[in-house]
């Protein structure tokens, strides 16, 4: 094992390089650089916005303020809750889009860390999964705020906020991982072949609208069981890990009821093998991304 002193990074000869198991102890060394890039990215995406953090606010709101309007007067059709008394649609959408724009950012983030950071991926030696990860980070600032305001808007409109809400604890870092998990994969990916990132953002789209973002998971539970869709779509439909992982985050913060431990299970389990996939495919080809770049 090796120091550079200029840059306080660790790194290792090529058969201990591509050790998984190196990969909690490299983190933990090369944490001042991860700091550094997150930081970095927080500065370069508001230094010079006037408005400044008031854009993690005003970006969802925004679309809340859309999707209401559509539904409201549209289609005139209102989400049902599925708790015991009516939760208003301004946060069942709210709460919908501020955790997806978190998974958005970090997937689209971390895809083009590499690339983006080419530089510093190049020149200087450090685990390289301190790019995608950092950008998989940063991205909590804007969900914080946006969590903030979706609390304060909840807590206006209902007057309580329930205890429940504590299962955020174990429900985001199962969003975590799972946005990390994909953020390596597609990062790695994304040295080989450019078109991934195109790919990314296609599929981004589509999850929006295969995922319970602006809409329950009782809607299309509601049309399979009226047979306006077949039975077997809601089963194929709630595969997708996002399901269940907003069905949850709503069920915790909005309807102050205990999540549903099928979705929780099935998320996490999802989430930990794309975690643990992601991270031994970037660690074996970590070591010749210079060469693509």
């Amino acid at each position: 094992m090796e120091t550079n002193p200029l840059t306080k990074a660790v790194y290792y000869d090529s058969e201990k390089q591509k050790s998984v198991l190196q990969v909690p102890f490299d983190l933990i060394r090369a944490r001042e650089i991860l700091w550094g890039l997150v930081g970095r990215e927080i500065k370069a995406r508001y230094r010079y916005a006037v408005l400044g953090f008031l854009w993690a606010i005003i970006e969802p709101v925004t679309l809340m303020l859309l999707l209401l309007f559509v539904f409201s007067f549209v289609f005139k059709q209102r989400i049902p809750s599925s708790g015991n008394s009516e939760v208003p649609m301004a946060t069942q959408i709210l709460c919908g889009l501020i955790f997806w724009q978190y998974f958005s950012s970090s997937v689209s983030g971390a895809t083009l860390s590499l690339i983006n950071h080419q530089n510093l991926v190049k020149k200087v030696f450090f685990p390289r999964e301190v790019v995608p990860l950092s950008s998989v980070i940063y991205p909590i600032v804007n969900l914080s705020i946006g969590f903030l305001t979706l609390i304060l808007i909840h807590f206006l409109l209902q007057k309580s906020i329930s205890l429940q809400i504590l299962w955020l604890v174990i429900i985001f870092p199962i969003l975590f991982m799972f946005s990390a998990g994909l953020g390596l994969i597609l990062s790695a990916g994304h040295i080989h072949f450019r078109d991934i990132g195109n790919m990314v953002n296609v599929g981004l789209t589509f999850g929006f609208y295969a995922s319970p973002v602006f809409y329950p998971l009782e809607w299309v539970r509601h049309a399979c069981d009226n047979q306006s869709l077949p039975q077997w779509f809601y089963y194929l439909y709630i595969l997708n890990p996002m399901a269940g992982i907003l069905t949850n985050l709503r069920e915790s913060i909005l309807y102050g009821q205990t999540p549903l431990f099928s979705f929780l299970i099935y998320s996490a389990i999802i989430s930990l093998i794309c975690f643990s996939v992601g991270m031994y495919i970037f660690r074996k080809q970590s070591a010749t991304f210079s060469d693509y770049l």
